[in-house]
């Protein structure tokens, strides 16, 4: 007999689910979104999903592989299902920075994996300073939480890693959502 899974963690894994059956037909990452499979979801150490999809030619540039543009959206929706897993934000918040690395192709018919893992979530990584000092938790906006989520993408065949990414988020939440949390992530 198999072994059920934790409540958390089925519960992140049923959350992710539901998050990425959420899309509707009209948004940009829709068709991306659908071709999706939750893999895994797990809350400890930190909040992770990990994704599956075949890449389609609809994904890929003119070249025939995977579009950058493509990868750069898969880590964009799965850091952000990652991010609400960690159930700390009402909303996905927006993103601040989205960097990708790339570093192989990968072509039409080819399985991958995308994971995305909270790495930190305070108010810490939203200090700005010198020139910037006025964009970062100012007494106009003193509750600016950032969420800092890394990303690869793998092969399901041999593992091997094409792209890398980080996804830095800020949090949204109304001012009353926020006052009633405290971050120890």
């Amino acid at each position: 007999m198999a072994e059920s899974k934790p409540a958390s963690l089925s519960h992140a894994h049923n959350l992710a689910t539901e998050m990425l059956a959420s899309v509707h037909d009209s948004d940009f990452d829709y068709n991306l979104c659908k071709a999706l499979t939750v893999v895994s979801a797990s809350l400890t150490p930190m909040p992770r999903v990990v994704t599956r999809l075949t890449v389609t030619l609809a994904m890929c540039n003119t070249v025939g592989s995977l579009h950058g543009g493509a990868i750069s959206t898969l880590f964009d929706v799965c850091t952000t299902v990652a991010l609400v897993t960690a159930r700390r934000w009402e909303m996905a918040g927006v993103t601040r920075t989205l960097s990708i690395t790339c570093l192989a192709p990968a072509f039409p018919g080819e399985e991958i994996e995308i994971e995305g893992e909270v790495a930190q979530i305070g108010k810490k990584l939203g200090k700005g300073g010198g020139r910037f000092e006025g964009l970062c938790n100012t007494p106009a906006n003193p509750a600016l939480v950032i969420a800092h989520i890394l990303a690869k993408m793998t092969l399901v065949r041999n593992g091997k890693l094409l792209a890398t990414g980080v996804h830095d988020k800020a949090n949204i939440d109304p001012p009353a959502v926020m006052a009633g949390r405290n971050s120890k992530l």
